[in-house]
């Protein structure tokens, strides 16, 4: 099942990028997105890119109401972004790849970090596939809704941040 969010900022995208390099704003993303026991690795490339790991655990409740009867403990989501360099105008585009522990979940999409009249957009756009027999379509439809309620908790921190500067 395809997905996909936008989310437009004031700020320019080197300033937007250098959050999405911060590892202590990458955990304050996922404690808002209810996984606040997440592991955050961030490693530069040596061409100005960036790798950004997270495992975070999500809590029951953090998950729609559908996925808590098949996930009573929570989920355990396991994602890396690889971020270009910047070009020219200070866009960049990164590649998703993540699954859900254990569960035959996984997914995968584009990141696009790019210049606006009035700033920055930050979109994505993904798919998430699940391996799972007779359930996997209900699972993928549960899915969606957590990955995009995840980058709307990772938007609403990144507004919070960027006013706090």
């Amino acid at each position: 099942m395809r997905f996909a969010a936008h989310y437009d900022y004031s700020a320019k995208p080197d300033a937007v990028a250098a959050l999405l390099a911060d590892r202590d704003f990458l955990a304050a993303a996922a404690a808002r997105a209810g996984a606040p026991a997440s592991r955050v690795e961030v490693s530069p490339g040596p061409d100005g890119g960036f790798t950004v790991t997270v495992r975070a655990s999500l809590e029951t409740a953090s998950l729609p109401a559908s996925m808590r009867a098949l996930a009573p403990q929570g989920l355990e989501l396991r994602q890396a972004l690889v971020w270009t360099r910047a070009g020219e105008d200070g866009s960049r585009q990164a590649t998703m790849a993540g699954e859900v522990a254990g569960s035959g979940v996984q997914l995968s999409g584009l990141a696009l970090l790019r210049p606006t009249a009035a700033g920055t957009r930050l979109q994505f756009a993904g798919e998430v596939k699940a391996q799972v027999p007779l359930l996997g379509r209900m699972i993928e439809n549960a899915a969606v809704p957590a990955i995009i309620g995840f980058s709307d908790a990772q938007h609403q921190v990144i507004e919070d941040w960027l006013a706090a500067t």
